[in-house]
């Protein structure tokens, strides 16, 4: 999400008022659609008390929640970005390293949900008992942690190398703005690669012990075989959390064949690689999802049937 901002800040200046007023509305108007598409996937989950017992759905709401956050900061920092100098430095300072750590809880989460399926379908008889409802709060809460961890120390080292009027500054606010340098750079690659390695580790690790299982034991095939699909599901939802990681590498091609659309390609990416795998990925998931699918649709339209759910379960 770092290269959002700062996508922004390239195209301001060459903007005209009418692309500035066109480009902060769409990113709003698709900020409230994301929000209220997730917001229906979280009241669905606070309705259903079925729901609020099952580890997996302890974290699928964490992403759906995560996201959430994620596009709200996203969406206000890019309409910031058309007036810069408004946002104190320890402001952005919190907006910028909760953006990060959104940004990094989100392939951790899904490998946490992968590794809950492999325990369903691999070790059925511990599953009731590693997979409970607190402990999937204390592993979204592990989460946050390991999201922060990496912020927090290039906090720290851009407090070292900054004067102290620094912090009583206003700027606009965008990742290069705050954390810069070689070793900055290299710590963020480095750490950036090993936590998406360690996910696709686990998600492969899982997937074959899942496809092992099936082949196994017939009796257990059916299960194995959504559990299959589940994982190959977030591994899809994980290749478009990757998108943003790979929004840098899309923005060159795309300006060197379209050189005189710059500005339009710079947004374009934005929208394509940083908000639309906020709404695609978690409601996927719910839609595909037999117990979430059921009130979904109630939701959406926002109908009174959603009251009636405590009732048939």
């Amino acid at each position: 999400m770092r290269n959002a901002s700062s996508n922004a800040t390239q195209t301001q200046k060459l903007d005209t008022f009418e692309d500035a007023l066109a480009k902060n509305l769409i990113v709003v108007l698709c900020g409230l659609f994301i929000v209220y598409v997730n917001g229906a996937l979280v009241r669905v989950y606070f309705s259903v008390p079925s729901l609020r017992q099952e580890a997996r759905y302890a974290l699928y709401i964490h992403l759906v929640l995560n996201d959430m956050l994620l596009v709200k900061i996203a969406v206000m920092l890019h309409v910031l970005s058309y007036a810069p100098g408004f946002i104190s430095v320890p402001l952005c300072y919190f907006f910028v390293l909760a953006i990060d750590a959104a940004f990094r809880n989100t392939p951790i989460i899904l490998a946490g949900m992968a590794v809950e399926r492999f325990v369903a379908v691999c070790l059925p008889l511990h599953h009731a008992r590693l997979c409970t409802t607190n402990r999937a709060q204390v592993f979204n809460a592990a989460t946050w942690c390991a999201g922060i961890t990496p912020s927090l120390a290039s906090l720290i080292l851009s407090l070292k190398q900054r004067p102290p009027l620094f912090l009583t500054s206003n700027i606009l606010c965008y990742h290069a703005n705050l954390f810069s340098g070689p070793v900055h750079a290299m710590t963020t690659a480095a750490g950036n690669g090993i936590c998406m390695a360690a996910v696709w580790v686990t998600l492969f690790y899982t997937y074959m012990h899942v496809l092992w299982t099936a082949r196994a034991a017939s009796s257990k095939r059916g299960q194995a075989q959504k559990a299959q699909r589940t994982i190959l599901l977030h591994a899809g939802q994980l290749l478009l959390c990757m998108l943003s990681y790979m929004s840098p590498l899309i923005n060159v091609l795309m300006i060197a064949v379209f050189p005189r659309w710059r500005t339009k390609v710079l947004f374009g990416v934005f929208l394509l690689t940083h908000l639309l795998p906020r709404v695609l990925s978690p409601l996927i998931y719910g839609i595909r999802d037999q117990n979430f699918k059921k009130h979904i649709k109630n939701t959406l339209l926002c109908r009174a049937g959603t009251n009636s759910i405590k009732v048939h379960i």
